[in-house]
């Protein structure tokens, strides 16, 4: 027995458990707003920061604390003020900015919701339906990738398709396979205002989401989003271009999705996956990529995939090798990565 390598790991689970119990607190400082009110306020004590929200003084004192000391929060002791860096504002309250990250603490409230539904899978072999993950999902999701599809879909990644960026300036036609809320299509059409898009989604809510974004930006009449699974998508080709950000590793049937979107490409259309940047093995993924993708993968993309008969179970650790031979089945006669650089996710490019 190694005691230096057991004292080792046990100090690492007491710390991770503490990082998760962080998560929890954070998102507390989300969901109630304290982050927005503390940086609208300024240095505060706990009764000022309780005047402005009307949240009782005890537990804002308790939570201010617990951010100080792990150094979400600056603290002056001579006043007993409290302060959010404004580095720190931009990552918690800034939706448009590329470091916006403040949704992602809704994952971890969610996970624990759904664990005792999980246990039973892994006992049943079944799955944990998508909607059973609920609003924060959705939030952590939609919100968690809009910095993205805001910043780079249409001053990154489309330049690298100079045929599809012409198209699209003339007035091409896109299809958006798993289209979620909605951001990715709403950034496209602001970027290309000739555009006309179809989003497709499975989830009920999503659609729903989607379809009220658009009204608020004042682009209903160019966008249409239509519920339906991908590889049923309810829509007629051909297509400039056909997308499906972040989803192909979701889907119960991925051959047959990736099947309808060359379908809906037709000959000349071009068909675009970006999907997550993880290796092809298990000793490829021993990083925090890996780590991360593993870690969404038992607790939510595999489990709402294995809610549908003989689903595929992809996971989220979807690696280039079993993309290419998704594509292959379904008909792709090349697959090419394109030259994206993003720190989550790989950019293929699949020709018909």
């Amino acid at each position: 027995m190694d005691q230096k390598r057991l004292d080792a790991f046990a100090e690492r689970i007491l710390n991770e458990a503490n990082v998760a119990m962080s998560g929890l607190n954070l998102y507390l400082g989300h969901r109630l707003g304290l982050f927005r009110a503390l940086a609208d306020a300024g240095p505060v004590t706990p009764v000022e920061l309780a005047r402005k929200t009307g949240y009782v003084e005890r537990y804002l004192r308790e939570w201010l604390e617990c951010m100080a000391v792990g150094d979400y929060l600056e603290h002056d002791p001579t006043t007993g003020r409290f302060l959010l860096p404004p580095e720190h504002a931009v990552a918690l309250l800034d939706p448009d900015h590329p470091a916006y990250v403040a949704p992602f603490t809704c994952w971890v409230p969610r996970f624990a919701q759904i664990l005792t539904p999980l246990m039973e899978a892994f006992r049943s072999g079944g799955g944990v339906p998508y909607e059973a993950y609920g609003k924060d999902a959705l939030e952590a999701i939609g919100m968690g990738n809009r910095p993205m599809f805001v910043n780079d879909y249409v001053a990154k990644w489309i330049p690298t398709m100079p045929a599809v960026e012409a198209r699209l300036k003339a007035g091409g036609r896109v299809a958006e396979i798993g289209c979620g809320v909605g951001w990715s299509s709403i950034s496209l059409a602001r970027g290309f205002p000739r555009v006309r898009i179809d989003g497709v989604d499975v989830d009920r809510a999503s659609i729903k989401q989607a379809r009220r974004n658009a009204e608020e930006a004042g682009l209903a009449d160019r966008i249409a989003f239509h519920l339906a699974p991908a590889e049923e998508a309810p829509l007629t080709g051909p297509y400039d271009l056909v997308t499906a950000f972040e989803c192909l590793h979701d889907m119960a049937y991925p051959v047959k999705a990736l099947r309808r979107m060359r379908e809906l490409a037709g000959p000349d259309g071009a068909v675009l996956v970006a999907d997550e940047a993880v290796g092809d093995g298990l000793e490829e993924n021993r990083n925090f990529i890996g780590r991360l993708n593993y870690n969404f993968s038992v607790l939510h993309c595999l489990p709402q995939a294995l809610v549908y008969p003989d689903a595929a179970g992809t996971g989220t650790v979807l690696g280039p090798a079993t993309l290419r031979a998704y594509a292959e089945d379904a008909g792709f006669r090349r697959v090419e990565v394109l030259p994206i650089e993003n720190p989550l996710w790989r950019f293929y490019r699949l020709t018909p």
